[in-house]
């Protein structure tokens, strides 16, 4: 058995006998007590309750004003029901009456007039015992009940992490799910498109309307099947924090008058009305930004916004908004649900992402034009309801004209050659066999004496054994030797030859690193006959 000190506890004494008091004061202060109140007033108690905070009441039952019994049952509204303070009962009367009510009323022990000292000490040292054990029970309790609320607070968080996680798992399966399903339908669908009809071609005695006909398909489906190939490239670019802002000062009527004139048509095959407007001040004719990117988006709204509408039209209306451009893009097509408005931006997300779904597209869109606009400092919102249309509007700050010197711009050597492009000589620079033969009867309209060379050491070659050769188609990718180099090496005895870098590649920075190496300009694979046409005119004046 061990000993405990309870010298600091706090001791109450009520009795109406001053002498009782002094005995019992005396009787603490010899085993060292030190924070002892006492009343001989019982209707002192409440308050005194109150403010001293007693762990052990000495009280007397026979008392003037209130009887001990009635203090009790004053004290029961006070002591909380989870609470152990000993009282201990001081009566001359020991009957058992007595003792039964003094224990309803809330007494835990009795001690007898006249005092035994030795049997008060013990009592009151069990009873104080009894009180610190129930204290330390008590706060191993609250401890306890502490542990319990921060573990379950703990596996609350962890949980909702877990949901979280799980949502996110689920999330990104059905992103990835709807990728497969829309990348497999938007590559295959052009595919069956391009080789059903080359088949066609091949096997069919066809009429020229007819050969014409299926020839404009396998080029429709090609374009379409390009675009989903230059979608996947962006958004992975995006991904990879690849993509470059390459700003500059661009025209934004010259812009719109391009827009229109590209999707006019298209808007009037479906029965369409498109309206580009410029409510800028007429000191505002251009933007320092990134050009391209610009188009891209505008593009990627009104292309959107004729493919789900059906009937009415489609505007186009530029701001001037504080310091900052603004631009609407207005449609009267199907709208988007209010629970679809953030969706739409995430990738390979259509607002019918069904196997029934009745428009065409890799979802990549909105996505691309969204992460371009933030790029350019700009933010993009929606106003829609199913139904009733949709208009986009996006941001980008206007920028004041920069310094010249600050200016970022790429400067294309000027190398024409005023050579009228029809005999000319050419030169190709490709390691692949079919694409050797494709580039030579594409540029065969510009000139039939053609050389090819497989490797940037072939074409260097080449090239010095011809001093006489007016163009060079440069692929980039090449064995021994590639075409950065190679260019590099052709510069350091020909400064007059056109070279243009052709490439499969077409990554941000690409176009910047063939100038840089010496090339007069850039084209990406697949050539396209137009974008040949229109660089030929460039530098040999006439296709």
């Amino acid at each position: 058995m061990f000993e405990i000190k309870f010298s600091d506890a706090n001791i109450l004494i009520v009795d109406d006998k001053e002498a009782n008091i002094d005995v019992l004061v005396g009787l603490f202060e010899m085993q060292g007590y030190t924070n002892i109140r006492t009343t001989l007033d019982p209707r002192e108690v409440v308050s005194i309750f109150k403010s001293f905070n007693p762990d052990l009441i000495l009280l007397d039952l026979m008392m003037p004003h209130l009887s001990g019994h009635e203090v009790m049952i004053q004290l029961k509204e006070l002591i909380p029901a989870d609470t152990y303070l000993p009282i201990l009962v001081l009566t001359a009367d020991i009957s058992a009456d007595s003792k039964k009510r003094a224990l309803a009323g809330g007494a835990n022990d009795f001690l007898a007039k006249p005092f035994d000292l030795i049997e008060m000490s013990l009592r009151i040292n069990n009873l104080l015992f009894a009180r610190y054990l129930y204290k330390q029970l008590q706060n191993q309790n609250q401890f306890l009940d502490q542990k319990v609320k921060e573990r379950t607070a703990e596996l609350e968080k962890t949980n909702r992490a877990l949901l979280v996680a799980l949502n996110k798992a689920e999330e990104n399966d059905r992103l990835k799910t709807a990728f497969l399903n829309n990348i497999s339908h938007e590559i295959r669908t052009p595919f069956n498109g391009i080789l059903g009809f080359l088949s066609i071609l091949q096997h069919e005695d066809l009429s020229d309307p007819e050969r014409d006909e299926y020839i404009s398909v396998i080029n429709q489906s090609s374009i379409r099947l390009m675009s989903t190939i230059n979608d996947i490239v962006e958004i992975s670019q995006i991904q990879t924090n690849q993509v470059r802002l390459v700003s500059y000062m661009t025209n934004l009527r010259d812009l719109g008058e391009e827009l229109f004139n590209r999707f006019n048509s298209q808007a009037i095959n479906k029965g369409l009305k498109l309206i580009i407007h410029s409510h800028l001040p007429k000191s505002i004719d251009s933007a320092y930004t990134d050009g391209k990117k610009l188009n891209n988006i505008l593009s990627c709204l009104i292309d959107n916004a004729i493919k789900f509408t059906k009937v009415g039209s489609i505007d186009l209306d530029i701001f001037k908004v504080d310091d900052f451009l603004k631009f609407s893009v207005k449609d009267t097509g199907i709208g988007i649900p209010k629970n679809k408005h953030y969706e739409i931006y995430q990738r390979f997300m259509q607002i019918d992402g069904s196997n029934t779904r009745q428009f065409e597209g890799s979802g990549l869109g909105l996505s691309i034009a969204k992460a371009h606009i933030e790029m350019l400092g700009g933010t993009i919102w929606l106003e829609s309801e199913e139904g009733e249309g949709s208009t986009f509007h996006f941001t980008i700050p206007l920028i004041p004209v920069p310094d010249e010197k600050n200016l970022v711009s790429v400067k294309i050597p000027d190398r024409s050659t005023g050579h009228q492009g029809r005999n000319l000589k050419i030169l190709i620079a490709e390691d692949n066999e079919i694409s050797g033969i494709l580039i030579s009867l594409v540029v065969r309209k510009f000139g039939q004496d053609v050389i090819i060379a497989k490797t940037g050491i072939e074409a260097v070659e080449a090239c010095r054994m011809n001093p006489d050769i007016d163009l060079i188609l440069m692929d980039i990718k090449m064995p021994e030797m590639d075409g950065h180099e190679a260019t590099r090496q052709i510069r350091q005895f020909n400064s007059d030859v056109v070279i243009i870098a052709q490439t499969a590649y077409a990554l941000p920075g690409d176009r910047e690193m063939a100038i840089a190496a010496g090339c007069n300009d850039y084209i990406s694979k697949p050539i396209m006959q137009a974008l040949l046409n229109a660089l030929m005119e460039k530098y040999f004046n006439k296709p």
